[in-house]
């Protein structure tokens, strides 16, 4: 595939930019009054919708795919059709591990329908989620260096990124898998069961 290399590296100067100023909102930042479902869509598309990098997807929250979180009880029911704090938190959580772990393993990662363990859970993921946005951003910058050099001009500058980009992609789901598979299992029932079940 053939690249303009100054377009790419204005693009990862526009990335930087943004995630250097971007963070997830806090515990207390979040709707304290309870949402319809379209509003939930609505507000979590505008904090992660930027996981959505081809056009051609749609968004990466829909009303389908939090009706089957409910259904997996990935997150818990919602209570006369709306949703609060704690369930925004988990759709967070969700859109995000969802780019690179299984549903039965994020069902292992979710805390369990008890606001308090949400909350604490959230504040932790939010503190994950800023420093290792930034640790990525810091890798991808070392990375892209070839990118911003004038100089070198092989012609594979932006390919390399994107290879390597797609390898450490790789190793991260491995090792998150490879550590889920190492947790302990809980006592509440699995997806397995859930489907069996209905």
């Amino acid at each position: 595939m053939q690249y303009d290399k100054q377009q790419v590296a204005e693009k990862l100067n526009r990335w930087e930019r943004f995630l250097d100023s971007y963070r997830l909102p806090e515990w207390e930042e979040l709707p304290q009054i309870e949402l319809y479902l379209d509003q939930v869509i609505a507000l979590v598309n505008n904090y992660v919708g930027f996981f959505v990098y081809d056009p051609t997807e749609e968004k990466l929250l829909t009303p389908s795919m939090v009706n089957n979180y409910v259904k997996l009880r990935l997150i818990p029911a919602p209570v006369r059709k709306k949703y609060g704090r704690k369930h925004i938190a988990l759709l967070l959580m969700v859109c995000t591990f969802k780019q690179s772990v299984s549903m039965a393993a994020m069902s292992e990662m979710l805390p369990p329908d008890d606001e308090e363990q949400i909350h604490q859970e959230y504040v932790r993921f939010t503190a994950s989620y800023l420093r290792i946005s930034r640790y990525v951003v810091q890798q991808a910058k070392a990375s892209a260096a070839p990118i911003y050099d004038e100089t070198s001009n092989t012609g594979t500058e932006v390919s390399d990124l994107v290879v390597g980009s797609a390898i450490a992609a790789s190793f991260a789901r491995l090792l998150a898998g490879k550590l889920i598979a190492l947790h302990l299992p809980q006592e509440h029932e699995t997806l397995t069961e859930v489907f069996n079940r209905e």
